[in-house]
């Protein structure tokens, strides 16, 4: 029945592999990514049962795995990484750990069923799966969206995660496998059940972290908002002021008028009347969409490039009804001309363009275009860089809002002209 144990330990292999690609996030293609992983991680499989066929589950199950199976897959999974810093080695000694305990587990049980690998053989092929749904279902989207927001006490859950780890290896095979020990078994089940509840405090931990930052990025917003709308409100408090001052000087203009016209002065009521044209333009309050939030941040911020001297057209047709909520999309329109405006501000006046394109269909979908020096920086995904303190805030919070509503983005430099274009599916 060894047929039994020696599938089991293959299928354990390979699932620990899944739940780290579930929970690790890769700085290549999804398909670059599967094949660089599958020509690394299978010979490196082999290589592992070989050694376990030979040496036997005692040698390789303790110190030897850690070189010949944890320490190249840290390795190779670390140039593929994203995240190359303490989320990346907390995530992946998170998954070592819980996959061993399992493995821990069902060879105990199985040992004292009377060791014919049935138990062992059945348990893992039910565990991983259901580990699996629940780390994809539950966990996932909660785990990536906590490494993308949270950047802080990575590397020291990670040396938490790593010194488990060891000690849960070393404890179940030195200097003899535990189920030789019997005297030792006790406290080894509570290191098991010590192990996913420290995992589980550090989620929360790091989730409450999260939470911190959204509440600041929730307060930023709503200052930002605040002061556009206080802006905005402002100036439809003078154009009242003024329209008010229009009405009462409206019949002496047209006494004037009458006058000019009773006098056959056509020509000075002609240049009267282009006078009275231009004024009310000057006052009038422009609008550039219904919606009263966004509608505030594009005044905003177009008047800002206004009194910067740059240039800026417009061409806006909104849905009736917006896909996303109108705070958020007004984020990003605030981060995407700020960044324009920034752009433009380190060029000659007389070449300072901004473009503000939205249409409503086929696709609702967002274009921002801005002159710039040429100087631009991008990483492998296309996303602009900033070595800068303090900048490449606004583009990072782009892309995560896309990210978020499965919208597609593009970031585009060419001919000293830089292009962000946001389609929703």
């Amino acid at each position: 029945m060894t047929i039994l144990r020696d599938i089991s330990i293959l299928w354990s292999f390979i699932h620990v592999l899944v739940l780290f690609i579930f929970l690790y996030e890769s700085r290549f293609s999804k398909k670059k990514t599967l094949i660089w992983t599958l020509a690394v991680m299978t010979p490196l499989i082999v290589l592992n049962m070989f050694l376990f066929f030979k040496l036997g589950p005692q040698l390789t199950g303790g110190a030897l795995i850690m070189l010949t199976c944890t320490l190249p897959s840290l390795i190779f999974f670390w140039i593929m990484a994203k995240h190359r810093d303490g989320r990346f080695f907390f995530t992946f000694c998170m998954v070592d750990t819980l996959s061993y305990e399992i493995m821990c587990i069902t060879n105990i049980i199985d040992f004292y069923l009377g060791e014919t690998y049935i138990f062992l053989f059945v348990a893992r092929l039910i565990l991983f799966p259901l580990l699996e749904w629940f780390v994809y279902k539950q966990l996932r989207p909660t785990f990536l969206s906590v490494q993308q927001h949270t950047k802080k006490g990575w590397y020291t859950f990670a040396a938490v995660g790593a010194i488990f780890y060891v000690v849960l290896i070393l404890s179940m095979t030195t200097p003899t496998l535990i189920t030789e020990r019997p005297e030792e078994l006790l406290a080894f089940i509570m290191l098991l059940v010590l192990m996913p509840v420290l995992y589980l405090n550090i989620f929360f931990t790091l989730r409450n972290q999260q939470k911190i930052h959204e509440v600041n990025e929730q307060d930023s917003l709503l200052r930002i908002q605040v002061s556009n709308m206080t802006t905005r409100i402002e100036e439809l408090n003078t154009a009242e002021e003024r329209a008010k001052i229009e009405r009462h000087d409206f019949r002496h203009k047209m006494q004037t008028i009458i006058k000019l016209i009773e006098n056959e002065k056509y020509g000075e009521l002609k240049e009267l009347a282009k006078s009275y044209d231009k004024d009310a333009s000057e006052r009038s309050v422009k609008h550039y969409c219904s919606n009263a939030v966004i509608d505030a941040v594009l005044a905003s911020y177009i008047s800002i490039a206004d009194a910067r001297h740059i240039k800026v057209n417009t061409g806006l047709t909104f849905p009736d009804t917006l896909p996303i909520d109108d705070a958020e999309l007004a984020t990003v329109f605030a981060n995407a001309i700020e960044n324009a405006i920034n752009a433009c501000e380190k060029i000659d006046e007389s070449k300072r363009h901004i473009e503000i394109q939205v249409i409503k269909s086929p696709r609702f979908m967002i274009q921002i275009s801005n002159s710039f020096n040429g100087e631009v920086e991008f990483d492998k995904n296309g996303i602009p860089v900033s070595h800068t303190l303090g900048h490449g805030i606004g583009t990072r919070s782009i892309v995560a809002f896309c990210e978020k509503h499965n919208a597609f983005y593009e970031f585009k430099a060419e001919d000293k002209k830089f292009l962000l274009r946001i389609v929703f599916s």
